[in-house]
């Protein structure tokens, strides 16, 4: 596509965005801030996304990741966006105590060249929802499982996330929009991966190769698929345990982004796809301790910014980035982990009008019992 015919594109769609601009407060998780912070999912398409909202408060929250598929809400340029489902559901966490971290992936045809996206169209496109959001937007995780074809939409490329990442993040910074992106959403490689996906800690290395020390100050990591114990150590390349995060690590240091930060936006306990002695894992109460034992070890880790937990609503039919383990079901029961992670929450930091959940890490986690 022609540069003369991107930016035309890019002048009609401001002709239907157009909204002041804000600046935004420091919070938990985030460079800079010595705390920790907890999130949770909420997906705006199910039947009880307005009952889960309730949740946010009550465990309570950090956070709370909505998925923006692009596609779905603007299907054409000159169309305006169709977003009466996460209004109802940013509407109904404003005043919550939590901030909203936008997933945003599948960008429509119009908003892609032969290479990728569009950096100038996704720009403004994340300018628009800030001023749509100017409350609880705080970050945007941008095109995640940037490593898969699923992901990027074509064969992944890292140096072409590479320049799409600076170059929307230079125009939100000429524009005054203090939003954090995250970069990656990487996902290991998996039984059901592509032959055209990358291994995650390649394409981080290509990234790094591409200067991302100095324009990523998070990376996101996605786990759908895990097994093994919480405390199982990573033992071949190909091991999908929980502990992967390490190896992530590793090649941060290894490349002196010391500074840089990790969240884990997606995990979910073992299923027994990989193994068949995981299958215990389905039953909920197992669930419970399974995500208890992770969030301990991954909150004591001192690169961690924010691990967003399961979903509070159950993802719908489709959903491209795996299924999730659910604290309320359609038929509104809670899981068992719900009054363990409020435990969690509530013993490493007690709830008060000036004391939000997120203690600094240099204090211990004590331990909790699970809740009958």
């Amino acid at each position: 596509m022609k540069r003369s015919l991107q930016s035309g594109i890019v002048l009609i769609f401001l002709t239907v965005l157009v909204f002041p601009l804000q600046t935004i407060q420091a919070i938990r998780g985030v460079p800079g801030s010595p705390d920790f912070g907890y999130g949770a999912w909420i997906h705006p398409q199910s039947t009880i996304s307005t009952e889960s909202t309730n949740l946010v408060g009550e465990i309570p929250l950090d956070w709370v990741a909505v998925p923006l598929n692009w596609a779905e809400v603007m299907p054409e340029i000159s169309s305006a966006p169709s977003l009466n489902a996460v209004d109802a559901i940013l509407n109904e966490l404003d005043g919550r105590g939590a901030v909203v971290m936008l997933r945003l992936y599948n960008p429509p045809a119009w908003a892609r060249t032969e290479s990728g996206i569009n950096s100038d169209i996704t720009a403004q496109w994340l300018v628009w929802l800030s001023q749509r959001y100017p409350s609880l937007l705080r970050a945007v995780e941008l095109f995640p499982a940037a490593n898969t074809r699923q992901g990027w939409g074509i064969t992944p490329d890292p140096s072409q996330y590479a320049i799409l990442f600076q170059e929307v993040k230079a125009s939100l910074q000429v524009q005054g929009i203090d939003l954090l992106l995250i970069a990656g959403g990487l996902q290991p490689l998996n039984p059901y991966s592509e032959a055209e996906d990358w291994d995650d800690l390649t394409f981080l290395q290509a990234l790094y190769d591409h200067g991302a020390k100095n324009w990523m100050p998070v990376l996101s990591i996605q786990m759908p698929l895990l097994s093994g114990d919480p405390a199982r150590p990573v033992t071949t390349p190909n091991n999908l345990a929980l502990r992967h995060y390490e190896q992530i690590r590793q090649v941060m240091l290894a490349n002196d982004h010391v500074e840089g930060i990790l969240w884990i936006t997606l995990i979910n306990p073992p299923d027994g796809t990989i193994d068949k002695a995981d299958q215990k894992y389905t039953q909920s109460v197992q669930q419970a301790e399974w995500l208890k034992q992770a969030l301990i070890q991954m909150r004591s880790q001192l690169y961690m910014g924010v691990v967003f937990l399961p979903s509070l609503n159950p993802p719908p039919s489709g959903y491209p980035f795996g299924g999730q383990t659910t604290l309320l079901t359609e038929q509104k029961n809670l899981h068992p982990f719900y009054s363990v992670l409020q435990a969690v929450i509530q013993q490493t930091n007690p709830s008060s009008t000036s004391n939000r959940p997120g203690r600094p890490k240099t204090l211990p986690i004590p331990k909790c019992l699970n809740k009958k």
